[in-house]
Order: structure tokens, then sequence, then C-alpha cells
């Protein structure tokens, strides 16, 4: 969290997640799951010149497990109130 927290300033959303069934049809045998899995997803909104950044950040960090990412395009955000 701390490699994000250098490069981005926006707010970073940490929400918990639990996996079903079978995920990561792409990872290492020891990797995929086959019951429930709990991991935690983290969020953020940043320009496309800060994700590579992030990326960059994120992957030359410590971590104990692989990182799976995903990067979408925002169309338009903001707030209700």
């Amino acid at each position: 969290m701390e490699a994000i927290r250098t490069i981005a300033h926006a707010p970073i959303h940490i929400r918990e997640e639990a996996v079903r069934g079978r995920d990561f049809s792409d990872a290492q045998t020891t990797e995929q799951v086959t019951g429930s899995l709990r991991r935690s997803a983290v969020e953020l909104i940043v320009t496309e010149t800060t994700l590579q950044d992030v990326v960059r950040a994120v992957t030359d960090s410590r971590h104990e497990r692989p990182v799976r990412w995903h990067a979408l395009s925002v169309v338009s955000h903001g707030r209700i109130a």
C-alpha cells in the first residue's frame, strides 16, 4: 500500500472479497482456488500516466503473493449528495 501512496494521490479503497469456486486459471497449481479464498481488492482512480507508475511501484515493492490488476477506462465519475 505504501508503494501506491507514494505515487498516487487519489483515495485508495480497500475491499475484502471472498472468491468461491475455481479462480486464477492463469496461476500456478498451488495458487489455484478450488474452495474459497479470502483476499483484498484495492481500487483507485488515476490518470493513464500515473497508472504506469503505480504498476511499476507495485512490481518493484515487496509483496508476499502475486498481484493481479485490471485497468479500466472511467468515462465519468462524481459524487451525488
